[in-house]
């Protein structure tokens, strides 16, 4: 599992693969802050958590 933090509002995004991670991050950034976040961002930013 890996986890992102959304500098916009500090909510925490997850997802299994780096894809279900900018999917989730992209689509939280899209509909909250109307922003296209950048794939390198989301992945820069990413850290690996234990479930």
């Amino acid at each position: 599992m890996k986890e992102v933090i959304c500098p916009a509002c500090g909510a925490l995004v997850e997802g299994e693969t780096d894809d279900e991670l900018y999917i989730a991050a992209r689509e939280h950034t899209l509909d909250a802050h109307h922003y296209d976040i950048p794939r390198e961002h989301v992945i820069a930013s990413a850290v690996e958590v234990d479930q």
